[in-house]
């Protein structure tokens, strides 16, 4: 009896580092890979599987790019100021502040501006503005 073992093609992962994440799409698919998620946007990183391993024929490879594609804009209306400016820095966004006399509690985040839920990316501005209590009261 004689047995064969099948083994599926092997190919290896290419050095995509430093490309567009375009061109990085086109040398996997020239070598017989797939692309799979692709996390960020710019020149590409490292990958998954990393380059020069060894991988199925076909296989997708994930790649991670120099910066992430989009940040979403926090609903923080209602929020103190300086918790929804921290928050707001620390996701990465420039932040404005805006200041308006209105009734209600000062200090209060009364509106937002790009809106929340919105997508931008790192260091893009986002307005805050702030109720800066009572008009026409010093």
């Amino acid at each position: 009896m004689i047995f064969f073992w099948f083994r599926p093609a092997q190919m290896i992962v290419p050095d995509v580092t430093g490309v567009s994440v375009d061109r990085a799409k086109q040398i996997l698919q020239n070598a017989g890979l797939k692309v799979g998620q692709i996390h960020g946007e710019g020149l590409v990183q490292f990958t998954v599987p990393q380059e020069k391993s060894k991988v199925r024929k076909g296989r997708a490879i994930n790649l991670f790019c120099e910066e992430s594609r989009r940040l979403v804009v926090p609903n923080l209306v209602g929020a103190p100021r300086e918790t929804a400016e921290a928050i707001l820095q620390s996701m990465g966004f420039k932040v404005r502040i805006v200041q308006m006399p209105f009734k209600g509690t000062d200090g209060r985040v009364m509106g937002i501006y790009p809106p929340a839920g919105t997508e931008l990316k790192r260091n893009e501005e986002v307005s805050i503005l702030i109720d800066v209590g009572e008009p026409g009261r010093d």
